[in-house]
């Protein structure tokens, strides 16, 4: 139960991530920073396993992992998907968390998106049996009630907020303004999107509330040249504003990068 989008810039990126959970579930502790193989990295942490559902590394690569509810993957003994997440940030690119995504029979069903600086993003899907790859597309979307509802409704709506951008989208005065790509979304456009409860605040909007389960975070993650920086909203954006950024120098690009 989740959302992704984002906007490719050059060597960069913005990533806008809401997180919906389970009314039951502990509360994450806000993001910090963190260190695996070696390399730093900014993200939160689940209270449960001790794991992630996002973050970004010291060479910009981010990881965002939304569960796939949708397939019957219940894996005996299973391992935390969050803790592979954790995992993959101590590596520096595409083809080194590529070659990390074996040996999967112990985690249930996911969906991971890789953002590497100046690649395609890529989605890995894994069912329980077959890992399969493909270029990842926003909105991403998961949902534990209705998951192609939930993916068709927060499409419709991320597409209409883009095709009217320059007349009456909800300003985010707490999103910076930065240079755009040719024909990307805004920031701002992305930030209405997360906090939207089109078509009805419920099940299928991007910020989500149901009697069992609710978006309880949203994160944005940026990525330039110099620096990567992840700003938090301990609780659904639609009432609680991204907090101050937490910025991480970039590193050089591996070597063959």
């Amino acid at each position: 139960m989740c959302t992704a989008s984002w906007v490719i810039r050059p060597e960069g990126l913005e990533l806008f991530f809401n997180r919906d959970e389970s009314r039951s579930r502990g509360k994450a502790t806000e993001p910090a920073l963190g260190r695996v193989d070696g390399v730093r990295y900014l993200a939160p942490r689940d209270p449960d396993a001790g794991g992630t559902w996002i973050g970004v590394n010291e060479y910009g690569l981010s990881l965002g992992l939304l569960n796939a509810w949708h397939v019957d993957s219940d894996a005996a003994g299973h391992r935390s998907r969050g803790l592979l997440v954790r995992d993959l940030l101590g590596r520096r690119d595409l083809a080194e968390v590529r070659s990390e995504l074996v040996a999967l029979e112990r985690y249930r069903g996911f969906t991971l998106v890789v953002f590497s600086p100046n690649e395609t993003p890529e989605l890995f899907a894994w069912d329980g049996r077959e890992l399969v790859e493909s270029r990842a597309h926003a909105p991403l979307s998961s949902s534990s009630r209705d998951a192609a509802g939930a993916l068709a409704a927060r499409a419709a709506l991320l597409a209409e907020l883009v095709e009217r951008s320059g007349a009456g989208v909800p300003d985010a005065p707490d999103v910076p303004d930065a240079p755009d790509a040719p024909d990307a979304p805004d920031a701002k456009v992305l930030a209405a999107f997360h906090r939207s409860h089109a078509p009805a605040r419920g099940s299928l909007s991007p910020c989500m509330h149901r009697e069992d389960a609710s978006t309880v975070s949203s994160s944005h993650v940026l990525v330039t040249p110099d620096a990567v920086s992840f700003r938090y909203a301990a609780g659904p954006p639609c009432r609680v504003p991204f907090g101050q950024a937490l910025v991480l120098e970039r590193s050089p690009a591996p070597a063959g990068s």
